[in-house]
């Protein structure tokens, strides 16, 4: 019984992430975008210290929330014409439409 299971993953969540090391795929990627570049320019050190820098702001802002939450609030706070690079039709922030 137990080796049909194996072939399944079960989330703990719904809305579990997808992990590398530990870390969301966008917050490794924010960490190892600058570690990269300042290993590539001879500044790993001082990009390192960025790196850190940087993923301590977006922990701050997702305020454990998740991923979702930060793109979300970059929506609504941002100008539209950001996101239609990624998104081809995504509707203006600035048109709400209240549901009752």
């Amino acid at each position: 019984m137990s080796g049909e299971l194996d072939k399944f993953k079960f989330p703990e969540t719904i809305n579990e992430q997808t992990r590398i090391i530990g870390l969301p795929v966008d917050e490794m990627f924010l960490i190892t975008t600058p570690i990269l570049a300042g290993i590539g320019m001879n500044m790993g050190g001082q990009m390192c210290i960025v790196a850190c820098l940087l993923w301590l702001l977006v922990r701050y802002l997702k305020r454990g929330k998740g991923t979702y939450y930060m793109v979300d609030m970059l929506y609504w706070y941002l100008p539209s014409f950001i996101f239609r690079i990624f998104y081809r039709v995504i509707p203006d922030s600035g048109n709400r439409h209240w549901i009752r």
